[in-house]
């Protein structure tokens, strides 16, 4: 007997560690390319892998016999010997080979307690392959030495997230390998040949060669599956080349340690950087200053991104970032962590969208005539003045006859005036104000002023604007009408805006080019003027109203020769509304036609009762004048009761004249040439009288009763009064005097040669009650 304690043979000790460690090396390589392809289907690196780890157990183990017995001359049976390789290969090969792939806990497990125990049987029928000599097993040290081994192989299952996948595959199965060989061994005795050998024994020389062979046979599968990888790892990085070098963006990989990885040519050139300057696995800081170089960063911008970026590396957020280059351009910056290799920063060159988006947003808030802001940025910046609750006050503009500047000068010139007029505005307004142009010739302030200063400030407006200007060779006197509201506690942006429009049109109304404040009882006008608005919808629809006749009287014959239809309306709360206030409601709410034509079929129905001599006159406003139905209406009316046209008079004031002379002069002529006569109502009160007298054919001339009032009195309303009815004798026209109310007025009348008279006097105004056969006195203001 010989103790199995004996020393080993240093020299063969160190070829047997060689030869695990090489297969080990070759294990841990295979296996890190099968989980790095892990969804590839088997193949070479499978089998070779089954190879390494089979047969580098097997060479371990007999090559570990040799240096473990150097002073006996060990022999092997053939068939054992071939039978123990083939347990290296399948119970320990195919686990191993398994592993790379299986990513379940338990099956790895299982597999690794599978690949120790395949070791151990590897091991005890390589033992049993021994002949010409005793062995004797110790089921101690076997016993420890499967645990210890097996334990390192599902150890290394447990903790495959090391950070160095490889080496501690390789130590894992070495370090199983030797301790399950080893350690067994340890207890094992051999006792020494006591025949002569069997001549069909495998003799060490043999030995050693299957040990070569199956050295070789691992070493060129794993040779093999190493070169297979390495050329599919070569093609994978040129298409992966390909395909970051034709992004639009450009892509830089930094991995954990803070080393560039990897990098495409649109990232270069987006930075400005040359493709010399930079290579593959220079640090971050030598990264970034060769960037900062090219692109001439401030010391303080580089160590602000380096100290991001060294950030970025070790963190798992993702996050899209918009950032402001220093040459103007603007790049979204994406970044996304690669998990346990390290963060991909793709840059793309949004310049171009952003300035689009930016001019589409300032044509979106801004007028493209003045460049103003528009009516939605008003909106907004009244909003933002509401949410801070601070004083501030809103001034509407309504630039002054500007219709008539496009109508009589043309588009182009009334664009260039709106210019002017924003750069007047803009001039006078202080930095923190705001003004906009809501649309046509509307504008806007927003000022942070109480309304008294505004006010103020809106009448300096108004004087600056009306100095004359001349624009190309036209010379203009420009004017405008301002509203100012202030903003009080819990008032909407709405309502701020009506109140400013109704300071508006109260500045209007009384006179133009003048800046009206709101006061509160401009809504309860508004209130009351929507009432009559809402009465008059309801009198068109039901009938509501109603026609009073006034008496015309022939100062030669001293008969009634025809009467004037006067509208009479009766609220149905308000009571007798005069026209003069509801004419000008109906003409502004669109009613104005649906009303007059209502007045000329009914004064002629009740004409057509009458008798022949008998007349009965209309007053058209400037509104019917201009509107192309008035013929419709004229001609309709007469024909529906069989009139001749002469015995309707239609009756116009000189404001309707000035509106559009040439087409109001047309629009006249064919009413005259269908026969209606036509009157000019209120002489002496308008503008241009004696002009209209020259270029217009009126049937008669209706002196303003102002002028009858006061002849008695005054020497020169008595001369205009002479002259008038002087002039409509040489015109050959009838003049017919208002305002008859006494009978020395009559006699006035009379004397100076008037043709005929018309006043309270001569008759009042009368409603007729056709159903009860008689009519009845209407109490109503004086204006007859």
């Amino acid at each position: 007997m010989i103790s199995s304690l004996l020393p080993y043979s240093a020299y063969l000790l160190a070829v047997s560690i060689g030869i695990c460690l090489t297969s080990g090396w070759l294990v841990a390589l295979l296996t890190a390319e099968i989980r790095h392809a892990r969804i590839s289907p088997i193949g070479w690196r499978d089998g070779g892998l089954v190879l390494a780890a089979g047969l580098g157990v097997w060479s371990t183990h007999f090559s570990a016999m040799t240096a473990y017995r150097p002073d006996l001359i060990l022999t092997y049976a053939p068939d054992r010997t071939a039978i123990s390789a083939a347990v290296g290969i399948l119970l320990v090969g195919l686990p191993i080979a398994a592993l790379a792939r299986v990513e379940h806990r338990r099956r790895q497990i299982v597999l690794a307690m599978t690949a120790g125990a395949g070791i151990w049987c590897m091991h005890a029928v390589g033992l049993s392959a021994l002949v010409d000599c005793g062995h004797q097993f110790s089921t101690i040290t076997n016993l420890i030495g499967v645990l210890i081994g097996t334990a390192i192989l599902i150890g290394w299952q447990i903790r495959r997230s090391s950070n160095f996948p490889r080496l501690a595959t390789g130590i894992s199965f070495v370090g199983a390998v030797c301790a399950i060989h080893f350690i067994s061994l340890g207890g094992d005795t051999v006792t020494a040949p006591l025949a002569k050998i069997h001549g069909s024994a495998m003799s060490p020389g043999l030995i050693a060669a299957c040990t070569a062979f199956a050295v070789s046979i691992a070493c060129l599968g794993g040779v093999l599956s190493a070169s297979q990888a390495r050329l599919r790892r070569e093609r994978e990085a040129q298409t992966l080349k390909a395909v970051i070098e034709s992004m639009s963006d450009g892509l830089v990989f930094i991995d954990k340690a803070g080393r560039l990885r990897q990098y495409n040519k649109r990232f270069l050139t987006l930075f400005d950087t040359p493709p010399e300057a930079l290579r593959t696995g220079v640090t971050i800081d030598t990264f970034l200053d060769t960037i900062a170089r090219y692109r001439n960063w401030h010391p303080d911008k580089r160590t602000l991104v380096g100290q991001s970026m060294k950030a970025w590396v070790h963190s798992a957020d993702a996050f899209d970032r918009e950032c402001e280059m220093e040459d103007g351009r603007t790049y979204v910056m994406q970044c996304r962590p690669v998990t346990e290799q390290g963060v991909v920063l793709t840059f793309n060159d949004v310049t171009v969208e952003r300035q689009a988006s930016r001019k589409l947003s300032y044509h979106a808030h801004h007028d493209v005539l003045t460049n103003l802001g528009n009516r939605r940025a008003l909106q907004d910046h009244v909003a933002t003045m509401i949410d801070k609750a601070e004083t501030f006050s809103l001034l509407l503009i309504d630039l002054d006859e500007f219709k008539e500047v496009n109508d009589t000068f043309g588009h182009g010139i009334g664009d260039k005036l709106l210019v002017h007029c924003a750069a007047v505005l803009n001039r006078l307004v202080d930095p923190d104000s705001f003004v906009a142009r809501m649309g046509g010739d509307e504008m806007a302030i927003v000022m942070g002023l109480p309304i008294g200063q505004a006010t103020t400030f809106a009448a300096d407006v108004v004087t600056q604007m009306s100095h004359a200007v001349t624009i190309d060779g036209y010379r203009l006197l420009p004017g405008c009408s301002i509203g100012v509201a202030e903003w009080e506690p819990g008032l909407s942006g709405e309502e701020l805006m009506r109140r400013a429009d109704l300071a508006l049109y109260d500045a209007k109304r009384a006179g133009r080019r003048r800046a009206h404040p709101y006061e509160h009882a401009m809504t309860e006008a508004l209130r009351k003027r929507q009432e009559i608005v809402d009465g008059l919808h309801d009198a068109v629809k039901g009938g509501g109203f109603r026609l009073a006749f006034q008496p015309i009287a022939d100062l030669a014959s001293g008969i009634t020769c025809g009467y004037e239809a006067l509208l009479r309306w009766q609220h149905p709360e308000r009571g007798w509304i005069s026209p003069e206030v509801f004419i000008p409601i109906a003409e502004d709410a669109g009613l104005i036609d649906d009303i007059g034509r209502w007045v000329i079929a009914e004064a002629c129905r009740h004409l057509a009762g009458w008798s022949p001599h008998l007349y009965v006159a209309v007053n058209v406003s400037a509104a019917q004048l201009a509107s192309d139905a008035l013929l419709d209406h004229l001609t309709q009316a007469v024909m529906t009761n069989g009139l001749a046209a002469e015995r309707l008079e239609i009756e116009i004031t000189e404001t309707a004249l000035i509106r559009d002379p040439a087409k109001v002069a047309g629009r006249l002529e064919r009413i005259r040439k269908l026969g209606f006569k036509i009157a000019l109502d209120d002489f002496g009160t308008g503008q241009s009288s004696l002009s209209h007298l020259r270029d217009l054919c009126f049937d008669r001339i209706k002196i303003d009763r102002s002028f009858v009032l006061r002849a008695a009195s005054d020497p020169r309303s008595m001369a205009v009064l002479r002259a008038t009815v002087r002039l409509g004798r040489e015109l050959g026209v009838i003049t017919h005097a208002e305002g008859v109310e006494t009978s020395e007025q009559l006699a006035l009348c009379r004397e100076i040669g008037c043709d005929a008279v018309q006043g309270y006097h001569i008759g009042r105004p009368l409603i007729p009650l056709i159903d009860m056969g008689m009519p009845y006195y209407v109490q109503t203001d004086r204006a007859a």
